[in-house]
């Protein structure tokens, strides 16, 4: 089935705190840790092993513990919003693809548009990890297709990692499964999708993808009451999976993964990126990384890379973009699109 003619807008982003450097994690790590002086030396030099490798240098947490979740959503909602000349009134459908929530009901979704002032509208939350945000793309697009009066969807996530992150790490082995949080940084992300295109310029939308290879589900955990868990070593090569499935989906578009002007992916680690690029085939250049400033964060991390692309980049009418996550699960989602309207401003070309 094609899609009608669907439209993504520039993102709007927004970080809460301030940046936390490596050297503040390491702080935060030896504040918890028992052991002596020397003990956690070596704990110390296998953080910074993680850090290199990932080449992360710092990420946004938050520092009030009153905010909420939805404010930062509706804080990137509104400069998406402005960012594309929209307004609230035109939303039909609003959906939030985040991890972090403060409840179980109702959806942080109807909390979002109740705060930008929506009267009324179809709105729920999609949880699926790291692909959330795509995913919550992806249900927009359904939904669309399969409602022709909605017009315009707005599709948000925020991430505040609080009391799911721990620096209680007594070991290099316990660090194991828990380095991966040391590099989770929090953002807030939104873009809205449309049948009609921005003027400044957005991603006309030529498909979006899923596969999901259930299997693995158990190697990346944020349990209810527990902190996150990760096995990042086994993640890592599962990593495999996903160059053959790039090539298949752009297959089917008549494209090669070549062809692509711009991938935009979730950032895990910059290392990962890159060799996943390197993988399928591609100049690694092609990618746009955003680790080493904002930290892995989660599912707005694409939008936040996205952002990235525009401000680093000249996006010219008719370049080809890969927006890409994958997620424990082990889930990937991709959307691919091309420029339409205007070029963006980046620094240079």
């Amino acid at each position: 089935m094609s899609l009608p003619d669907l439209f993504i807008s520039k993102p709007g982003v927004t970080f809460p705190g301030a940046p936390v450097d490596n050297a503040e994690t390491i702080r935060r790590v030896r504040a918890k840790f028992k052991g002596t002086d020397k003990q956690f030396a070596t704990v110390a030099a296998a953080i910074e092993r993680v850090f290199g490798l990932c080449k992360t240098r710092q990420r946004y947490l938050e520092t009030d513990t009153s905010g909420r979740v939805a404010d930062y959503a509706v804080t990137a909602a509104k400069q998406c919003l402005e960012a594309n000349g929209s307004s609230a009134e035109e939303v039909d459908l609003v959906i939030f693809g985040g991890i972090a929530r403060q409840y179980f009901e109702p959806a942080t979704a109807m909390e979002v548009a109740a705060k930008l002032g929506i009267k009324k509208t179809h709105a729920f939350d999609v949880t699926a990890a790291c692909v959330g945000h795509l995913e919550a793309m992806q249900a927009a697009t359904a939904y669309m297709m399969l409602h022709e009066s909605y017009r315009t969807a707005l599709v948000c996530t925020s991430e505040l990692s609080r009391h799911y992150l721990s620096y209680d790490i007594q070991s290099a082995r316990e660090l194991h499964m828990k380095s991966a949080g040391l590099t989770v940084g929090n953002a807030a992300a939104c873009v809205l999708l449309r049948r009609s295109p921005f003027p400044g310029g957005g991603i006309r939308l030529l498909a979006i993808d899923t596969i999901t290879v259930p299997d693995h589900w158990h190697l990346c955990q944020v349990p209810v009451d527990g902190t996150l868990f990760s096995s990042s070593v086994e993640l890592m090569r599962l990593g495999k999976l996903i160059p053959p499935w790039i090539h298949e989906r752009l297959a089917a578009l008549g494209m090669k993964a070549g062809d692509i002007d711009h991938f935009v992916f979730h950032q895990p680690s910059e290392i990962m990126v890159r060799k996943l690029l390197e993988d399928t085939g591609v100049d690694p250049e092609k990618g746009v990384y955003t680790h080493s400033i904002y930290g892995n964060t989660a599912s707005a991390s694409v939008g936040v890379t996205y952002r990235q692309l525009l401000e680093e980049r000249t996006v010219r009418p008719g370049d080809k973009i890969v927006l890409g996550s994958a997620a424990s699960g082990l889930s990937i989602v991709m959307a691919t699109g091309e420029w339409s309207g205007e070029p963006s401003g980046g620094a240079h070309g």
